[in-house]
């Protein structure tokens, strides 16, 4: 019962994560609602896996997680980072408050 929640969990997390991006107007919201969908839902989908079946997934399901937790925000802050290079700047001038 526990890994159904989790898995259903992610795929929630994942839908909600497409549905910002296609709703949210500027690049920078969009990389928000789409890299913590994304992140925060493979996660919770892997750890579904893990509990439902741990001699499927394996160790090669804990590297995996340890691939995405990685890789997701460095991908995110790089097409962040490219984007205000190119001159997009961020809502309200980009300062913090």
């Amino acid at each position: 019962m526990t890994s159904l929640a989790l898995l259903a969990g992610g795929l929630l997390l994942l839908l909600l994560g497409g549905v910002a991006f296609l709703r949210l107007q500027g690049p920078y919201e969009r990389l928000q609602g789409a890299g913590v969908g994304d992140i925060g839902g493979a996660a919770l989908f892997l750890i579904g896996l893990f509990v439902r079946d741990w001699s499927t997934t394996g160790w090669v399901g804990v590297l995996l997680l340890l691939f995405l937790l990685f890789t997701g925000p460095v991908a995110t802050h790089a097409v962040a980072k490219a984007a205000f290079v190119r001159g997009l700047r961020p809502k309200g001038g980009g300062r913090c408050p």
